[in-house]
């Protein structure tokens, strides 16, 4: 039977969201008007699947809302609802009027393009602010505070979605780890091979808050240079890629890099997770501190001019 409606949200068009475990549909809630492209929110529900396959989707999306209800950050969308209908569990979140960081970098195509370094340092310093929210986030144990844990483990442009007013939402938790994750639900190799960290290639190697960082790099490398950094012809060409990369000196593969902004590239791009910056607050210190920083305004008025420009114009 074909869904209308979940709860007061009328579901209009389908379309295609980041998780491929879930189908998502533009929603309208029932007294709000429908009065433009920009307005109402979107139902992500989660795909039918069997036997193991259906307990493990379940149980990722049950502790995808919950780490929803427990963000708070302006570069997280918000949970409007969640719920079980007819035997089918959805979340209700913000639309963003926008498109993919993948498809504003032309990731589908064979000619990606660069963003410019002062855009792409804006873009990085959002992410960069939602993850170390992420990171720091705590509950309560016995009544006393402790670090919840949170890992992203999937940080890839096709998660990062940008607005025509310049927003940039970190859009998918569905892979996330945290110490609310029962490990049967747990799948340590999650995410997009072609920004995983090197020390998590081995099979059943688990995420940190340092493989973040290194997704954060590798999304800033891509912005800054305008190709893919690891996307190899297959997953084994990918994996030797990772491996063998080397970004001893990336002023010299992205010319006119400010010292600031090269160390950030360099130091997280490391294959020692030790030599990368300490947590998501130092990255974020440095890219602050970064020349191309000044201009995060005109930045952002920027990126939106190229948002607006990649999608259809507002009847």
């Amino acid at each position: 039977m074909e869904l209308r409606g979940l709860g007061r949200y009328r579901l209009a068009d389908e379309f295609q969201g980041p998780s491929p475990h879930a189908r998502y549909y533009h929603a309208i809630h029932e007294d709000e008007p429908a009065a433009s492209d920009a307005a109402g929110y979107v139902a992500k529900i989660l795909s039918a699947t069997r036997g193991g396959e259906a307990e493990l989707r379940r149980g990722q999306f049950e502790h995808e809302i919950r780490l929803l209800r427990s963000f708070n950050h302006p570069c997280i969308p918000t949970l409007h609802a969640a719920g079980d209908q007819d035997g089918v569990a959805y979340m209700v979140l913000d639309r963003i009027d926008g498109v993919s960081l993948a498809s504003l970098l032309r990731h589908e195509t064979d000619e990606p393009r660069a963003l410019s370094k002062e855009i792409s340092v804006y873009v990085m310093g959002q992410l960069v602010d939602a993850i170390r929210h992420v990171h720091s986030l705590e509950f309560l144990e016995q009544g006393e505070p402790e670090p919840l844990g949170v890992v992203h483990r999937d940080l890839c442009p096709r998660n990062v979605w940008v607005s025509r007013r310049g927003d940039v939402i970190l859009y998918d938790f569905s892979v996330a780890a945290s110490a609310w994750l029962p490990p049967e639900h747990d799948e340590p190799g999650a995410g997009a091979l072609a920004y995983m960290a090197p020390e998590r290639l081995p099979d059943k190697a688990r995420a940190s808050e340092k493989t973040d960082l290194f997704g954060l790099a590798a999304i800033l490398w891509e912005c800054l240079r305008g190709e893919r950094l690891f996307q190899g012809a297959d997953d084994a060409a990918t994996r030797e890629a990772i491996e063998r990369f080397d970004i001893s000196q990336p002023s010299r593969r992205v010319p006119g890099l400010s010292p600031k902004l090269s160390e950030i590239v360099r130091k997280n791009l490391d294959r020692d997770p030790a030599r990368r910056y300490s947590g998501a607050y130092q990255m974020l210190q440095r890219l602050a501190q970064a020349p191309e920083a000044k201009a995060a305004e005109q930045s952002r008025k920027a990126l939106a001019a190229l948002v607006s420009e990649a999608l259809p114009a507002r009847s």
